[in-house]
């Protein structure tokens, strides 16, 4: 054993004084393969940790030691293990180097991991309390270091001994001598927090909170002596503790957001340390927002961020800053609160400080009003021609940085509000043009980015400006001094191209050998971000010009593009599969001989290990070896650009099989594996692509089985495929899955998006056998009980749930809309659920919601009307007052919808409603003139003719016919052509006599419906031709054969 153990030493020494790859090298693989694999090389180790005159070679055998206890602990006799546990207490109390004090201390936990549980080591909660209470500091140092290792390991061996480890935690983190041991105890109460939970654990809770003033205290010093180490994991901790459900910062909430305020807003502290406070209030935004209501504290964020974001920004993009971390708050608070607590709040700041005569004020409210956009949008819709002024102020300053500002703030206007911002393309693009010749390059580049975001949305409004648009975007993109302006020069024409489809062709020829030189870029990251850009464009030029324009470039193309997966970029691995899925698209099974080649990296992405190397342990291993640490890393593995490339995989499996159809059936089982095992990942992003993939696998099956149109009802009354059937049964599991745990409410809401897309297409045969999970997840989301919805509100929170944020209304909207579908697809089958749904859906309609609340319940409820239709008798009442009531709402929409719903009640309900008439025409009337939007005049139209039907006697038609002809022909929803013809043949087919005295008017009508293709679906079309036939012989007067209407006879 002597020889073995001075064998180790002596590599152990020549390791640690190490200066050549060569000899690390020669010293690592000796020690695996003669050292390590023995048991012995525990005895050894610690015996070197005792001895050696090397505090080096004693941390290197610590380090090692800890990683070999999983291994050969339990090969070692009990005596010996005894013996080597209390020569390591001993060691860890004499050594005189802190960090091999720390790496014993671990030592000490690992045995620790394996001992306790079992009750071998019951000297060692003595040992700590004495440690603990010892007069000598460094004692207490190691002390109070061995329970915070003991915690990373086995917290819940200490959870029934709380209330001894508090009066240790109160003195110790007063100890009146040792900063280390008052941080130390901070940091393991950040580890007991972690395992705080349910209600068994309340008292705990509560004298956990008495901690908090203490360990605020500690964070004080640490910030007083510049501490910036010890003061980082502190905040770490405080950043964990709002993340954990327990409520343990209630009470203290709004003392330590003053607090962190206050640091944040502290010019004399070190900017890492603000960085970090102003973390602690984004995260306080996210995790306790309602709190953060209740106790009416958004106003003093605000007031105490707004002149932090008028601070300089550091010139690297991607570097933190307090300026840049007050606006990820105010982003945090705009996004997890209802926009009322937010918008007007931040905006007399912002024309305030637009008015200030300092530029960096003017930056700040540009900025503020850009990160506010994303969780405020539709409240801020009805008031864009107020608010728009401000940003074409700010486009226009005579300062740089608040000109690119104005750009980033028109940026996210237009990404968030793309109708409504497109509709302004008179006043934003000129001045847009502007700035893309303005001197500076960051400008210029910012401006790019703009136009790309307009661009998007602006359709065939972009014709009028492309010539002058080209030329300045070519220019740009030949001599653009900036690798990022020409890569945001190469994303504008890309979306120019989108935006005017066909019309892009006369740049077509100039546009594709640039992109065909930038595409064949490698050298360097400046190369690596033109190409991916290139490639995206390439795409968006495709769908542009379509196949037969492009196909003498797809082969060339491919190529490249199949090419940069093998030049160890994920981002450009990205861009080659979006580009592989539009190729896909444009070129459908003719895409198909390059699966094959594409597949393999598809899949080897989806499979790709994560693993982000600069999140883990801080001790180097030397040996290089058989690595058995048995820390858990697995929390860190996560690489954001890996995760990226995984998602634009996923995506890319659903698209390329929705394309290529039969052709990607060899691919299929092993597509359905890797998307099921991408299910789970961390990134929602990934999530998401998941969701998408594996619906287009359940549609495309169906869209292949070449199934007939489905009925409605359950259980089901047409065919389904066995291969569909097959794949539902493989989908939906997973779905179900993720959607039982989902936390991210966008995830869910595309759940339910595609859930409802797949039952217009498919019918009742994806939901037939989870109606009832399905029902009780989507009863989950009204009743705010689904996990995504819980945000930290604790039992003494006032929430207001009138006021909800952005993303929760489009949470809630999207599981209207799926039970309007459901509706649609079961039919009186689902009436019991309608039930239960309906006083949830209908409490949207008030006048605190939204205009997008309001016109979702009263959308909702309509379509629902319109699937369960006899089986809303019981409703009628209180759903009749509430139509009528909303069709004098003053958003156009809502008196749409109302229309539409009041309509379909008229027509489905039993309850006798002639009485009702009078109220409900009276009602719609006022739709039938001065209306902004065709759509509510046409939807009144519909509602008409279904009451007409419903009860004609009920409707004075002398007096109703004259307004309804009138309006006729429908002007935007042709959907509606079919209650108005119906009605129209019902009167005709009962010889109605006030029908007869419109037919001039009527002839005019049918003759401007029947000339446009998409106005009538066919059965009403063969039903009108019918009619006329039947005038034309009834009343050969009337010259319909020799009129304009001859040709359809």
């Amino acid at each position: 054993m002597k020889q073995f153990i001075a064998g180790l030493e002596e590599l152990l020494t020549k390791l640690a004084a190490a200066q050549d790859s060569d000899t690390i090298r020669i010293a690592t693989s000796t020690l695996n393969t003669q050292f390590y694999v023995s048991p012995n090389c525990i005895p050894a180790f610690v015996e070197i940790i005792s001895r050696s005159p090397h505090h080096q070679v004693r941390q290197l055998a610590a380090v090692e030691l800890r990683k070999r206890i999983s291994k050969h602990w339990m090969d070692l006799a009990p005596d010996a293990q005894s013996a080597i546990r209390s020569q390591l207490l001993q060691l860890v109390l004499n050594e005189k180097h802190e960090i091999v004090r720390h790496s014993t201390a671990r030592v000490i936990s690992s045995i620790a991991r394996i001992d306790v549980p079992e009750h071998k080591w019951p000297e060692l909660l003595g040992f700590l309390n004495e440690a603990c209470a010892s007069s000598v500091a460094i004692h207490r140092e190691v002390g109070t270091y061995c329970l915070y290792t003991l915690f990373e390991v086995i917290a819940d061996f200490f959870i029934n001994h709380t209330a001894p480890l508090f009066d240790l935690f109160n003195k110790a983190i007063n100890d009146p001598e040792s900063k280390r041991v008052r941080v130390t105890t901070v940091l393991t109460l950040g580890k007991l927090a972690e395992i705080l939970e349910g209600d068994h654990q309340k008292a705990t809770v509560r004298q956990f909170r008495t901690m908090i003033p203490g360990m605020v205290n500690v964070l004080e010093q640490c910030l007083k002596e510049d501490d910036e180490e010890s003061a980082g994991e502190i905040f770490e901790v405080f950043d964990t503790l709002l993340m954990l459900e327990a409520p343990l910062l209630s009470n203290h909430l709004s003392d330590l957001i003053h607090f962190f305020l206050g640091i944040g807003a502290n010019r004399e502290v070190g900017d890492s340390l603000r960085v970090m406070a102003l973390s602690f209030l984004m995260w306080a935004a996210v995790y306790k927002q309602n709190k953060i209501r209740s106790l009416k504290l958004v106003g003093v964020i605000v007031e105490g961020l707004m002149p932090i974001g008028s601070e300089d920004d550091p010139e690297d993009v991607d570097e933190d800053s307090p300026s840049r971390l007050a606006f990820k708050v105010l982003n945090a608070l705009a996004t997890n609160m209802p926009p009322q607590q937010v918008f007007p709040i931040v905006m007399p700041a912002v024309v305030s400080y637009m008015q200030n005569a300092d530029p960096s004020y003017r930056k700040a409210a540009m900025m503020s009003f850009a990160v506010i956009i994303e969780g405020c949008a539709e409240f801020m819709i009805p008031k864009l021609n107020d608010l728009l002024p401000l940003v074409c102020s700010g486009l226009q300053d005579p300062e740089i940085i608040v000109r690119r500002a104005a750009c980033m703030a028109l940026g996210c206007l237009a990404e968030e509000m793309p109708v409504q911002i497109s509709e302004k393309h008179q006043i934003l693009l000129p001045l847009v043009f502007n700035l893309m010749n303005d001197t500076n390059p960051e400008v210029t580049k910012h401006a790019c980015n703009a136009l790309d975001a307009i661009l998007d949305g602006l359709g065939d409004e972009v014709l009028q400006y492309l010539p002058m648009l080209m030329d300045k975007l070519l220019f740009l993109l030949d001599h653009a001094p900036q690798t990022e302006t020409k890569a945001t020069v190469m994303a504008a024409i890309g979306s120019a191209a989108h935006a005017a489809g066909e019309g892009f062709e006369p740049y077509f020829g100039s546009v594709m050998p640039r992109i065909r030189h930038l595409m064949s870029l490698t050298e360097g990251s400046d190369e690596t971000l033109l190409r991916g850009v290139a490639t995206d464009s390439a795409a968006a030029i495709a769908e542009a010009v379509g196949a037969d324009k492009f196909r003498p470039f797809t082969h060339d193309l491919m190529a490249l593009a199949i090419e940069q997966l093998k030049l160890d970029s994920p981002r450009l691995r990205e861009c080659s599969y979006a580009f592989f899925y539009i190729m896909a698209r444009v070129f459908g099974e003719e895409f198909a001989p390059y699966l094959p080649t594409i597949m393999p990296s598809i899949i080897a992405s989806c499979q790709a290990p994560e693993r982000d190397e600069s999140h883990l342990d801080s001790e180097i291993d030397l040996t290089l070896g058989d690595n058995d640490d048995d820390d858990d890393d697995s929390a860190y593995n996560f690489n954001s650009a890996i995760a990226d490339e995984k998602e634009f995989a996923a995506d890319a499996l659903g698209e390329l099989f929705e394309n290529t159809q039969s052709h990607f059936l060899p691919y299929v089982e092993t597509a359905v594996d890797e998307l099921t095992e991408l299910s789970a990942h961390v990134f929602d992003g990934v999530r998401k692509a998941v969701v998408g993939s594996l619906f287009s696998f359940l549609k495309t099956f169906y869209i292949m089985s070449g199934a007939e149109d489905w009925t409605p009802g359950l259980p089901l009354t047409y065919p389904v495929h066995e291969n569909v059937q097959k794949m539902i049964s493989v989908v939906s599991p997973t779905i179900l899955d993720m959607w039982k745990g989902e936390d991210d409410k966008m995830v869910v809401v595309q759940i339910c998006q595609e859930y409802n897309q797949s039952l217009k297409l498919m019918g009742p045969c994806v939901i037939a056998d989870d109606l009832d999970t399905i029902s009780q997840y989507i009863l989950n989301i009204f009743e705010k009980r689904s996990i995504c919805q819980q945000s930290g509100a604790e039992d003494d929170d006032y929430i207001d749930h009138e006021e909800e944020a952005e993303s929760e209304s489009l949470l809630i909207s999207a599981a209207g809309d799926l039970v309007a579908s459901i509706c649609e697809t079961v039919q009186e089958e689902y009436s019991s659920y309608f039930d239960v749904f309906m006083p949830l859906i209908a409490k949207y309609y008030k006048s605190s919601k939204t205009p997008a609340e309001r016109s979702m319940a009263i959308g909702c409820l309509g379509e629902c009307i319109s699937g369960i239709k006899n089986a809303v008798t019981p409703h009628t009442e209180r759903l009749l007052q509430l139509f009528i009531k909303a069709c004098s709402d003053e958003d156009c929409s809502v008196r749409s919808n109302a229309a539409y719903a009041l309509g379909v009640l008229s027509l489905y309900s039993q309850l006798d409603l002639a009485s009702q008439y009078p109220i409900i025409l009276t009602a719609l009337h006022p739709l039938f003139q001065g209306q902004s939007v065709p759509n509510i005049t046409d939807n009144a139209m519909g509602a008409v003719a279904r009451m007409i039907i419903a009860r004609p006697h009920a409707v004075p038609l002398d007096q109703v016919l004259p307004v309804f002809i009138s309006v006729l022909p429908l002007k935007a929803d042709f959907a509606e052509n079919e209650p108005v013809f119906n009605c129209l043949f019902y009167l005709f087919r009962n010889n109605n006599p006030h029908i007869y005295n419109h037919i001039p008017q009527l002839l005019t009508i049918f003759h401007q419906a029947l000339s446009a293709e998409d106005q009538l679906n066919d059965k009403t079309r063969s039903e009108l031709i019918e009619l006329i036939r039947a005038l034309d012989s009834q009343s050969p007067g009337l010259g319909i054969r020799s009129s304009d209407l001859g040709r359809f006879l």
